[in-house]
């Protein structure tokens, strides 16, 4: 298959609107498990995930007087659960969804629906002291979850009272808070018509006012309903739905024709806790750059809308087959807090075995690294312009520094083989000398789960097992950086690429300067399911794009020697060091290595011995 990218001809900006993930219930971010799942979320380089989503965050706050002009609450579960957030360079996608003391039972009540308001704008008071006015005004705020399919148990005149509360509420706090909705979950349902009804034209309860302020509407569609069977979802069916409500707007509320769109909950199929096997191998990565490029090409380019967010809810824990960016090996099942949603609190803390786990990444995590890769502007291609194929093209430029394409093989049907030889041509490249880089995920690359199918599948891997499966759990390089030579702004390159399997080619000029150095650098310590002790390295990465890997590099003595103790490159910026037990202090830095070679390390830190932190 012949592709061409003419990388001087712009087509547009390149909007990375895919940097979303999602998960319930809130209170699972109590739990170390959570913890280190968002950690590994944070790692992807460049905020390549951004924000998530979580069900339910308003049953952490506990308050008294909720109906009087002088609540009082305590905010300080639901501060630790966003301080997690926060703490990794992540952002809330703030569902205004919950009932604290189990206080709201009408919103037409009048009583009650000033004090959802009041709820609202101090909620977002707390967390503007808390964080500061421009990270609060950098998250989006949403209604409640999917409220046509039972997690919403009022009318609809009530969910509309409610918006009302949610929008005033947070403009009470500040006007710029960014607040939308409804998150249906059924192709214009009942609700979905009210509620944009009420946007365009209804009476708003607080204010009188006909027509209420929305800055998004939010959707759900996804590819295939839930079974236990491995059903093929539609990947284009997922965007037919979507332009069915998009083309309802525009018949019946043009005033809204502008609003931007998302689909926060676009799954391949309905159903975390349903197992299937191709969500922990490379299908379900290539299925996501193919959801991404057929959003761009469909509505984006085809339709004009303007896409605000189009996210997996796969942010839980759970295992190979389960809608998870990880997989978690344990002797605890939370299955029945995450499916129904809602958790007591000291449930989630009492129980000793949530501390010993083992995590491994899945595909579709790494290839949210690639995707981050990608740049800002779009480039022209030709040879690949049906949504629908197999083979797709994400091609970018990042000012007269880089160009990035990212080529997906994606079938919808699951059980599906074969390769695809591509030749790719560039032309207009802006330099003459560059380095190359070309990742992959395929069933070879990027992928633990055949490694650990090879093995025997164990249920319990042992420490040496864990070790081998981590050493194939990162981003890998099919092609290491080497220098090639642009003939005439021209450059041809082939390649086979499996089915199912993502290529990323990064093509940079040299930086004048080296890579920047790293910052905050922390530990966290967890307990393994071997008699190994787990110390995991987090740091914040500089911004170059042309960053072939991370070395971990430890010592037992402050002044070293330094050894590296990561062997297999890695440009995320998590490690986890599983050792023997040690009973000193000892010392982590972390050296930054470019494509060319070039270095620069971090200051070291000092990790305590297990007893003392």
């Amino acid at each position: 298959m012949k592709i061409a990218v003419h990388c001087a001809n712009d087509v547009g900006e390149q909007k990375h609107f895919w940097q979303s993930t999602g998960l319930t219930p809130a209170s699972l971010l109590l739990n170390a498990d959570m913890r280190q799942n968002m950690i590994y979320a944070g790692s992807i380089p460049h905020g390549g995930i951004t924000f998530v989503r979580i069900h339910y965050l308003l049953e952490l706050v506990k308050a008294d007087g909720l109906g009087t002009d002088n609540p009082v609450y305590n905010w300080s579960i639901l501060d630790n659960v966003l301080d997690v957030l926060i703490e990794n360079e992540l952002k809330p996608f703030f569902e205004l969804m919950g009932n604290p003391e189990g206080y709201f039972t009408d919103y037409l009540d009048d009583t009650q629906a000033w004090a959802w308001r009041r709820l609202v704008r101090d909620l977002a008071r707390h967390y503007i002291d808390r964080y500061g006015m421009d990270e609060v005004r950098s998250w989006s705020f949403e209604t409640w979850n999917e409220p046509d399919v039972g997690w919403w148990t009022q009318s609809e005149a009530a969910f509309c009272v409610y918006y009302d509360a949610c929008l005033e509420g947070l403009q009470d706090a500040d006007p710029q808070l960014v607040m939308g909705g409804p998150g249906t979950a059924r192709t214009l349902s009942n609700i979905f018509k009210a509620f944009v009804a009420h946007c365009d034209s209804g009476e708003n309860y607080f204010t009188g006012e006909q027509g209420v302020r929305v800055d998004f509407i939010s959707v759900h569609e996804k590819g295939v309903r839930s079974c236990k069977e491995d059903l093929n979802p539609s990947s284009m069916g997922i965007c037919d739905r979507e332009i069915q409500a998009v083309d309802y707007i525009r018949q019946h509320h043009p005033r809204l024709a502008d609003v931007p769109l998302m689909n926060n909950e676009c799954d391949p199929q309905v159903g975390w806790l349903d197992y299937h096997t191709w969500r922990g191998r490379p299908y379900y990565a290539a299925f996501v750059c193919k959801m991404i490029n057929q959003h761009q090409m469909r509505l984006t380019d085809g339709l004009g809308v303007d896409y605000k967010l189009l996210s997996n809810d796969n942010g839980f824990v759970g295992e190979w087959g389960h809608r998870t960016l990880l997989a978690r090996f344990s002797e605890f099942e939370d299955v029945k807090a995450q499916s129904e949603h809602r958790t007591k609190v000291t449930d989630l803390q009492e129980n000793p075995l949530r501390r010993k786990f083992e995590m491994l990444k899945k595909p579709v995590l790494n290839v949210m690294a690639l995707l981050a890769l990608l740049g800002d502007r779009r480039c022209e291609v030709t040879g690949s312009d049906d949504p629908a194929a197999n083979v797709g093209v994400m091609a970018t430029r990042r000012d007269d520094d880089q160009v990035a394409v990212l080529v997906y093989n994606s079938q919808d049907r699951i059980i599906s083989c074969g390769t695809e030889t591509i030749e790719l041509s560039l032309d207009g490249l802006p330099f003459e000398q560059a380095a190359l880089a070309h990742y992959r995920i395929d069933e070879t690359h990027s992928s633990p789960y055949e490694v650990w199918e090879a093995m025997g599948a164990p249920r319990w891997p042992s420490a040496s097992q864990y070790a081998h499966l981590r050493q194939h759990q990162e981003p890998t390089l099919l092609e290491a950086p080497h220098e090639v030579r642009v003939e005439n702004g021209q450059l041809t390159l082939t390649f086979d690429l499996p089915l199912h399997g993502v290529s990323l080619l990064v093509v940079s000029a040299r930086p004048a300067a080296g890579p920047g150095s790293i910052r905050a650098l922390r530990y966290e310590r967890y307990a393994g399911l071997t008699d190994n002790e787990q110390v995991m390295l987090i740091w914040k990465g500089p911004d170059s794009r042309v960053i072939r890997t991370f070395e971990v590099l430890y010592a037992q003595n402050a002044a070293g020697p330094f050894q590296r103790v990561n062997e297999v490159d890695t440009i995320c910026t998590v490690y986890l060091h599983v050792r023997e037990p040690v009973h000193q202090t000892t010392y982590y830095k972390i050296r930054t290595i470019d494509y060319w070679g070039r270095s620069s390390e971090s200051d070291v830190i000092e990790v305590a011995p297990a007893t003392s932190k």
